[in-house]
Formats: structure tokens, sequence, C-alpha cells
């Protein structure tokens, strides 16, 4: 499996040095994937930069689920239909995302397990449009082996949380 394996963009925050700086990421395993090798990942603060909003965090966390067990289900059109704007008008094409999808997820198998990892908050991000966006990293063990599941999720006009990007990555 690849060490790492960006499904769809997501906005950039560049924060200070105490923190992690987000950007274009470029993986050698990447590369094969022609358009998408260069893919923006949701990079929130850490340390100075960090924000907190527990309620934010809680829902946003909530809002992950029903997305997730979407993917679990092999449902990746669903996955897109219930994805933010923002993410249907970044990624690309439908088809894209499907494809994109189905060739990171189907090789991993059955999930065994997936638990919350951390969870971080942010508003404003430089280089997002303006608003409150929330990663939330899980932990989970599938039949190719143990992984980091990053969604990350932006508050909605009116008040939902949505899908902007999704990430995963060999632990």
């Amino acid at each position: 499996m690849d060490q790492s394996r960006a499904v769809a963009y997501a906005p950039v925050r560049v924060c200070s040095m105490a923190g992690i700086v987000g950007g274009i990421l470029i993986h050698p395993a990447n590369v094969r994937w022609g358009a998408l090798a260069a893919i923006v990942v949701l990079a929130l603060p850490l340390g100075a930069c960090s924000e907190t909003n527990p309620e934010a965090e809680r829902a946003a966390r909530e809002a992950t689920k029903p997305w997730l067990a979407m993917m679990d289900r092999g449902e990746y059109e669903k996955c897109w239909d219930a994805a933010a704007p923002w993410f249907r008008e970044n990624v690309g094409s439908r088809e894209m995302w499907l494809a994109k999808a189905q060739e990171t997820r189907d090789p991993l198998g059955e999930m065994n397990f997936r638990e919350l990892n951390h969870t971080t908050y942010a508003t404003n991000p430089i280089g997002a449009p303006d608003g409150e966006y929330t990663v939330v990293v899980y932990s989970s063990s599938w039949d190719a082996g143990n992984i980091y599941e990053t969604v990350s999720m932006q508050r909605q006009p009116d008040g939902s949380w949505g899908v902007v990007g999704y990430h995963v990555k060999q632990q």
C-alpha cells in the first residue's frame, strides 16, 4: 500500500514554525496520479496558532461519522453528493473523485476498527475561504494495515459541517 494517499483537495493553512505548515503535498507515491500529483491538504495549526472550540469540534466529529460510514460501504457517489460544495467545486469531476476514492479505499479491505486520534479547529485559515474548519483524524485498522484517516470539515452557512477533504496515510 502507498504510504500516503490524498483523495481530495482541501484548503491550506500556513502557520508559524511551531505548527504545521500547510501547502502542496507531493508524495512520490502520488506522482502517478497525474493532475492530482500536487494535492493541497488541509493542515491546521498547532502550538501558538491553535484555537479551541470544543462544541464545534464535537459537532464536526459527529458529522464525519455518516460520511465515513458511506465510504466504508463503498458508496463513493453518495459521499460526493454529501460533501460540502467547496469540495465538489475544487476536487474536479465526480468521475475523478469516484476513481480516486475507489483506488484508495478498495485495496484497504475490511475495516476492523476506527478510533478518534485528535481534532483540530481553526477559523479563517490562510488560503481557504473565510470560515470555521475542523480536521478530524482517526486511527483505523484495516485488512491491509493501520492507517490515519483525516477528514477536513468546513462549517456550512446553515451551521452544519461539510466534508472538504479526505486523506489516508499508513501509520
